[in-house]
């Protein structure tokens, strides 16, 4: 008998909800085509966003330098001479060089338009030309509106455009760039490659040189052979990767993928967002019919 009378109850409750559906449908109607319409404008209005992308390989070297100058502490404390204790790999040194400031302001920002990255709204695929804000940059007068953008504030914009993905589980370093421009989203990554093995190639070489400068003055300035003989293996060292920043453009990271220029577009999808903005603008509808179908009947 209880049973009965729940169920019957429950047909009651749900009689009554699509009468409420039914009173209150042009609210509902229209709230829901209301924010279809919204998502379908804010979805045509989203420029389009590419992604340029290179898988590299970190070269072998690093390796064979790392278990040189292992095989060589023992001699170098012999010299007393200090070298370098890096916990770290060439490739992981490079991935944080790519990701920090120092890098961004002095090897990538000077290699391209402050504008280009700061300013951009969208690009004409049929002219291949960049559209610009015009709340921020005049492109015909070559002028900054307000002001121009500090180089930590191009910073920002850097980090959100910038990809690096390592796994652990596989050598592979992935470098990717999201851009307007299919074109400078290729060209930048291409950057970033040749800027970060310019970078650590030279930072070596300069290294190494000044090693081999301190090694022979030390040598000059001592008479004990067994120091001499330490000093030397740490100089042939030193010569070797001397040789190895001269001869290997290379030097970190092999590309193993070249970054191409993308034809299909990345982001943004517009197809979930009008389906997203659609189904949320129903749910507020039928909330807001609810509401206020309840509060005209708790008001007789």
């Amino acid at each position: 008998m209880t049973q009965n009378i729940d169920y019957h109850d429950d047909e009651i409750d749900l009689k009554d909800l699509l009468r409420v559906l039914w009173i209150q449908k042009k609210i509902i109607i229209f709230i829901t085509a209301l924010g279809a319409l919204i998502s379908v404008i804010v979805a045509l209005s989203l420029p389009n966003i590419y992604l340029s992308e290179s898988t590299l390989l970190p070269t072998s070297q690093e390796d064979s330098l790392s278990s040189k100058l292992g095989s060589l502490s023992t001699l170098s404390n012999i010299a007393g001479v200090a070298l370098p204790k890096d916990s770290a790999s060439k490739s992981d040194e490079a991935i944080e060089r790519i990701k920090s400031f120092d890098f961004f302001s002095k090897n990538f920002l000077p290699n391209i338009k402050l504008e280009n990255i700061t300013a951009v709204k969208k690009w004409l695929p049929d002219t291949n030309k960049l559209v610009y804000d015009k709340k921020i940059y005049d492109s015909e007068q070559q002028e900054w509106i307000d002001h121009k953008p500090s180089e930590q504030q191009a910073f920002k914009f850097y980090q959100e455009i910038l990809g690096i993905n390592a796994p652990k589980n596989t050598p592979f370093v992935r470098i990717s760039i999201q851009h307007e421009s299919p074109a400078l989203a290729q060209r930048w990554v291409e950057i970033i490659i040749k800027q970060i093995n310019e970078t650590m190639r030279t930072n070596d070489a300069d290294q190494a040189k000044k090693s081999i400068s301190f090694l022979n003055k030390t040598a000059s300035s001592t008479n004990v052979q067994s120091i001499k003989d330490a000093i030397s293996s740490l100089l042939e060292n030193q010569m070797q990767t001397l040789m190895l920043t001269s001869s290997n453009e290379m030097y970190v990271f092999k590309i193993i993928d070249a970054p191409i220029i993308p034809e299909r577009k990345f982001k943004p999808s517009r197809a979930i967002i009008c389906i997203l903005g659609t189904l949320i603008s129903a749910f507020i509808g039928l909330f807001i019919a609810f509401i206020q179908h309840y509060r005209k009947s708790s008001k007789l």
